[in-house]
């Protein structure tokens, strides 16, 4: 059974709380939001204290719930003791300030807390009291009165009042608790990128970074067995950013991304096989390196291509009607060199006595043979007169080619493009025959021209799942004058659109040594950039991207910040809400698995020694929401990375104030793991969006109107309570009990495909669910 737990929460007797707080109102928000044990908060404080008391009454061992005559509902909501306690003081030439959370088993044990704690400082003041003293001394204090008590630290990574924190903190849990570490079990852990120009290959072609969407299907590759495979994002990024940028160009890569950003490279150890991981931008820049440029790809291997079934409009002057011809089934290899080949040197004609025909042109007598054969053997009657055409009078295949266009328009359908390795190379190998250059001293090298945009970027598509890689540039622009080939080179025509040459390439591993950059004048540099960035989020980390026609496998952002931190492998993560109204209850929260849940099990299952209950995942904001995830500076405008803030020497280069720290450079100072690994028995983790958030966004209004409301509670009626339906529901029941668009926004958000403006400096990062 699942039980869910927030144990964070302040009453009203907190600074900026609601005064709709009363433990009535707090367990009728906990059956709402699904919550099965929530926290007391503030049990230090007197007045709220003589409240728990006088309204709850034991439950489970150690577990309180609303007195009967109170409690209305049938299903009881369990409270546990718990409060927050801020210490401030001095520690190490440094003003430390940690906030922690106080688990207590009974009233009686609070009651003997509270005793000691109003000798050491004003507990009445605040329900989150400030104290003076050492958060070790204050742990000894709770143990020693109640020693089946516990603490956690509580948003270990907020820069202001936080263990780990940039202004005030520790670096690690035994600085900060020295010998009484080892009491500690628990935490709670609280609240890179590409240039516009840069494109992302998708299941539907070439796309700028800035125009992906949650839907868009990323190519991307797995390291581990070097394989192609299309993935759905699980999120995108987009932000400001003002400062340096890496820059690399040279003949066969180009990157501009931000200095964090990861790069796929390998070592340039030439006796060794290259061995290729994600490195930040920032420890490669000078250094010797190799970019990886091609994959493995499993394709669809089928027998045979079928042009689809059609209507013929036929009759005479005393009948007029249509006819259907059935689709026809053709061998597929044969097809896919006829079709490569008119891919290249072929059109499709309309005549005005209803003749539809088929034609390819080439100067090559042995090759307008063989299509000449594979089309009779197809059961086509070919024409070919003086000239070097074949014509082809079929309306079925008339109809199936001419989607494709003209020479501007021409592209390569979806279905070819599926096909695999093999299948690929034969379509290819007839499209270089007719429209290809063979070049080189040993003619391996291969290039094609075309006028298309759509064709050009299909052919360096199908080069990648071939185990090639292309590129392309510009060859002559739009109204170059050329002379035709068809007449002797003796007629000038004007170029009717830009055209286009593209190079294929077998070598696909690229090196980039100092001494070649300086050679051949390539660029490798810091530039200033000052304008939008971009990324997503993909399973595999590593996506395929081109710029300026040059492509490249390159990484991803994902940020699994805590995990970077081998310290707290052996730490239950918990995450909790720090409620301060009604409505932001269980907007993070802790699930847990087990058959019946006490203080003692939760404990136990928080020091990962329980077997009756254990926590199984937790759920969260998505971290860059956290209002200092970035480092910055709210009064200039300013959000840095962790190497920005580095190059700057913390300093706003607006004003020449100091930034403030944020978590990220927080926890980059601390790691020693590299971003992206997950510990072996790490807790997962779940982020979500509140509903109301979801559905506000689909109305275009702002949380918290009377239409938002209405739509809100009418779902809880219907499916139960908010973490069911952000959770467990199923589609059908979404769309069922909802409009179409709020159900795709939760579904949306289970996926993870989301878009992210992180937060930086007390400014809240900003999470759009829809494009």
């Amino acid at each position: 059974m699942r039980f869910i737990a927030d144990f964070h929460i302040h009453s009203r007797f907190s600074r900026a709380t609601s005064k709709e707080i009363t433990l009535i109102n707090l367990a009728k928000w906990a059956k709402i939001k699904g919550v099965n044990v929530l926290g007391t908060g503030d049990f230090t404080h007197p007045l709220w204290f003589k409240e728990l008391k006088n309204g709850l009454e034991p439950a489970e061992s150690g577990l309180y719930r609303l007195k009967s005559k109170t409690n209305k509902s049938s299903d009881d909501v369990s409270f546990i003791l718990t409060s927050e306690i801020s210490c401030i003081y001095s520690k190490g030439g440094k003003v430390r300030k940690v906030h922690l959370i106080v688990f207590a088993p009974s009233i009686e044990d609070v009651e003997k807390i509270n005793t000691r704690l109003e000798r050491i400082g004003n507990i009445k003041s605040d329900g989150r009291p400030i104290l003076g003293i050492d958060a070790k001394e204050l742990l000894k204090i709770i143990l020693e009165t109640s020693p089946n008590s516990f603490v956690a630290p509580a948003h270990i990574w907020t820069p202001w009042f936080a263990i780990f924190g940039s202004k005030s903190g520790f670096d690690s849990i035994e600085e900060c608790f020295e010998d009484y570490a080892k009491y500690i079990f628990a935490l709670e852990t609280g609240l890179s990128c590409y240039d516009p120009e840069t494109e992302v290959l998708t299941e539907n072609g070439w796309k700028p970074v800035s125009s992906i969407i949650v839907f868009d299907k990323i190519c991307t590759l797995n390291i581990k067995n070097n394989t192609i495979e299309f993935q759905s994002p699980t999120r995108l990024f987009k932000y400001d950013y003002k400062g340096k940028m890496y820059r690399l160009k040279t003949k066969r890569v180009d990157l501009l991304v931000t200095p964090n950003h990861k790069l796929l490279c390998s070592h340039c150890d030439f006796r060794k096989p290259p061995a290729f991981v994600l490195k930040e931008a920032e420890q490669l820049i000078n250094k010797s390196k190799r970019f990886k440029k091609d994959g493995i790809w499993t394709g669809e291997e089928k027998e045979y291509f079928v042009i689809p079934r059609v209507k013929i409009k036929h009759g005479s002057r005393y009948y007029s009607g249509d006819r259907l011809k059935e689709e026809k089934r053709l061998p597929i290899k044969p097809w896919l060199k006829f079709f490569g080949f008119w891919m290249a040197e072929g059109w499709t004609t309309q005549g005005k006595n209803g003749d539809y025909n088929v034609c390819v042109c080439n100067n090559d007598q042995n090759i307008l043979k063989e299509i000449k054969s594979i089309l009779e053997n197809f059961g086509y009657s070919v024409f070919k007169g003086k000239s070097n055409i074949l014509r082809v009078r079929d309306f079925q295949m008339y109809d199936y080619l001419k989607q494709f266009g003209k020479s501007k328009n021409k592209f390569i359908p979806p279905e070819v493009k599926s096909l695999s390795k093999e299948l690929l190379s034969v379509f290819f190998d007839y499209y270089i025959k007719g429209d290809g250059h063979v070049y080189g001293r040993n003619g391996k090298g291969l290039s094609a021209t075309t006028i298309s945009i759509n064709l050009r970027d299909d052919l360096q598509e199908i080069a990648l799942k071939m185990g090639l890689s292309a590129y392309y540039k510009l060859h002559n622009k739009k109204g170059t004058i050329f002379n035709s080939p068809g007449y002797n080179y003796q007629k000038e025509y004007r170029q009717s659109a830009d055209s286009w040459v593209i190079y294929f390439l077998r070598r696909n591993i690229h090196t980039v040594l100092p001494s070649l950059i300086k050679k051949w004048g390539y660029t490798e540099a810091w530039i200033d950039y000052s304008g939008p960035v971009y990324c997503v989020e993909v399973p595999n980390h590593v996506i395929y991207i081109r710029r300026n026609g040059i492509p490249v496998w390159c990484g991803n952002s994902d940020p699994k910040m805590n995990w970077r931190l081998s310290s707290l492998d052996k730490l239950s993560l918990i995450s909790n809400s720090d409620l301060h109204s009604l409505k932001k209850m269980g907007r993070e929260a802790n699930v847990f698995d087990g058959k019946s849940i006490s203080y003692q099990k939760i404990a136990q299952g928080l020091k990962k020694i329980g077997k009756d209950l254990k926590l199984v995942y937790t759920i969260e904001f998505f971290p860059e929401e956290g209002k200092y995830h970035y480092d910055g500076h709210r009064a200039c405008g300013i959000s840095f990375f962790p190497i920005q803030t580095k190059r700057t020497g913390g300093i706003c280069p607006v004003c020449g104030k100091p930034l403030t720290i944020g978590v990220l450079n927080r926890i980059e100072e601390l790691a020693d793991r590299p971003e992206g690994q997950m510990p072996t028995k790490a807790i997962p983790f779940k982020s979500l969006v509140p509903l109301e958030e979801i559905i506000a966004e689909v109305f275009g209004v702002l949380p918290g109107g009377k239409k938002v409301e209405k739509e809100y509670m009418d779902l809880i009626d219907k499916l139960g309570n908010e973490f069911n339906i952000l959770i467990e529901a199923s589609e059908k029941d979404l769309m069922t009990a909802t409009m179409p668009k709020i159900a795709e926004g939760i579904l949306r958000v289970r996926e993870r495909k989301v878009i992210i403006e992180p937060g930086y400096d007390g400014v809240y990062g900003k999470v759009k669910i829809f494009n």
